[in-house]
């Protein structure tokens, strides 16, 4: 039998770059790379990640333009990569905005050894193949989609000494050579063959750490050990198709999903073994099959409340149920966030494509401010065919939801995405002056306009963001003054809670905390069970 030789793999992440203003960067986990490790690891393939946007010593430094890198620096990057000697990179890119870093990482490798195999993967590689391979010599293959299973694939090609080429889900130079640019890309449909993250090849300490000193990819909630925080992932797939998100793109539009053993496995080895005390469910629609949702509350319930949890990446309010929001409470819910993105029901339906009923979203925010549960909610304006008016209403009913019902908005401008409907719009409407680069597009999500629609302009969406900021902290102390009215007792909490968790100069945050999650913190409205610091519950009475 022919012996392969075995290849050292080494999956990375690049540094990254938060334009000036844009707000404290953030230090999340790889979870790409911890998912591809752990395949990897279990077909006994020789791996190690490197995290470049993790330095838990100097985590960031500034530019004489006040730009900020996150990790290390690119010289240290270079001596990383040639200590560890790889054969095989895998490089991760998950957003757009920080493709040029991902880009340079390649050009690194290279530099260090030109024969080492380049694989670049995640949200952005998999919608713009093609232009990356073609732009960029540095990288020798895409993976699109899923890469578990690809990049073991590559590996083994690799060490039977053949070229990789023709795997499912990957473009190559030679697919390129030879005129061939799309090729069937599958999808895992069974999520529990999948082992669980190799969270032990980082220190998760180090993130931790991070967290604490205020270096946060989703907010935590002081005080209740939550800054112990990880994200998982129980299902993947959208079989929606709203014209801004690309998510298909990486994912595909079949819904899978891990079953609630695996997702309840999952989160017992996370705070057995890490001591992990909260969860950040980023599935874009965790709530899609309302049976396997109960079953994971209920889960989660009869295990005594471990750990609280929240949906940063939002969840579908018409999936949400009074019952289901009963079991969400008792769980250890301690936030969740509705993806409504328009206030105006026509551009919802017509433009947007979201076919949601805005009645249901009421419905669920009245639910939520019942049962006590802080909640917020995501909107984006700047659609073309959208007009003033209808960007107006999508602010009026975002401040509506938050004066009625406690809901706080988040409002996003709508980008053009590389292989998204919207870029397709943006184009056939001639709106784009050019292909908007990374950086422009880093500006835009911070408010800085470059492109003006056909039924808008520019200062337009700037004149309504202000608006909603404006109002949006107006509603958001007159709901919190409200509150200490009804619960008089709950004032001296507030101000213990302030001297006990506020440093110097973060009297603010700990204050903005205080706003976004008073029901929880404050333990107000029967909020049911608390974490002390070590793990173990107490009455929040």
């Amino acid at each position: 039998m022919h012996e392969t030789a075995e290849m050292k793999v080494l999956l990375a992440r690049a540094p990254a770059r938060f334009l000036a203003g844009s707000g404290r960067p953030s230090a999340c986990l790889p979870l790409g790379l911890l998912h591809i490790a752990a395949v990897l690891e279990k077909n006994n393939v020789a791996v190690e990640i490197y995290d470049g946007m993790m330095n838990a010593t100097k985590p960031v430094s500034t530019d004489a333009n006040g730009n900020i890198h996150m990790g290390d620096s690119w010289e240290e990057v270079e001596a990383r990569i040639r200590e560890s000697k790889p054969e095989v990179v895998g490089i991760t890119c998950p957003f757009t905005t920080q493709v040029e870093n991902a880009i340079r990482l390649s050009k690194i490798v290279k530099k260090a050894n030109p024969n080492t195999f380049t694989v670049m993967g995640g949200h952005h590689p998999s919608a713009s193949p093609l232009a990356l391979l073609l732009d960029v010599q540095s990288i020798d293959m895409i993976c699109i989609g899923e890469g578990e299973y690809t990049m073991l694939e590559v590996v083994r090609s690799l060490e039977r000494g053949v070229t990789p080429t023709g795997i499912p889900g990957t473009l190559d130079r030679m697919d390129v050579a030879g005129g061939k640019f799309t090729r069937p890309v599958p999808h895992i449909l069974e999520l529990d063959n999948l082992p669980l993250p190799s969270y032990h090849l980082i220190n998760l300490e180090d993130y931790f750490s991070l967290r604490k000193r205020g270096f946060v990819d989703r907010p935590i909630v002081r005080g209740t050990g939550a800054e112990r925080a990880v994200s998982i992932v129980t299902s993947r797939g959208c079989p929606f198709r709203c014209v801004f998100c690309s998510i298909h793109l990486h994912m595909g539009r079949k819904w899978r999903a891990h079953s609630v053993e695996y997702v309840l496995h999952h989160v017992d080895f996370l705070v057995d073994k890490y001591g992990v005390r909260h969860i950040h469910f980023e599935d874009d629609n965790i709530s899609s099959n309302v049976h396997r949702f109960r079953g994971i509350l209920d889960g989660l319930i009869k295990r005594g409340t471990r750990v609280t949890w929240d949906t940063p990446n939002g969840i579908r309010v018409d999936t949400l149920t009074r019952d289901v929001l009963a079991g969400c409470k008792a769980s250890g819910c301690v936030y969740l966030v509705f993806g409504v993105e328009s206030g105006n029901q026509r551009v919802l339906d017509e433009i947007v494509e979201k076919r949601l009923d805005l009645q249901a979203v009421e419905r669920v925010a009245k639910w939520c401010k019942e049962f006590s549960l802080d909640t917020g909610s995501f909107f984006v304006i700047g659609f073309p065919g959208e007009t003033r008016q209808d960007m107006k209403d999508t602010v009026g009913y975002a401040l509506r939801l938050q004066r009625r019902y406690d809901v706080n908005p988040a409002l996003f401008v709508a980008i053009p995405y590389p292989g998204t409907v919207l870029e397709r719009i943006f184009s056939e409407r001639n709106l784009l002056r050019k292909e908007l680069s990374a950086e422009e597009m880093l500006g835009i999500a911070r408010g800085s306009m470059v492109i003006d629609g056909d039924t808008f302009l520019g200062r337009d969406i700037v004149s309504m963001r202000k608006r909603l900021f404006r109002w949006y902290r107006f509603n958001i102390v007159l709901n919190f003054l409200s509150f200490l009215v009804r619960r008089p007792s709950i004032a001296a909490m507030t101000a213990k809670f302030l001297l006990k968790h506020a440093r110097i100069g973060e009297m603010g945050e700990v204050l903005l905390e205080i706003l976004l999650y008073k029901n929880y913190i404050l333990g107000a409205s029967g909020a049911g069970k608390r974490l002390r610091k070590d793990g173990k519950k107490e009455s929040s009475r």
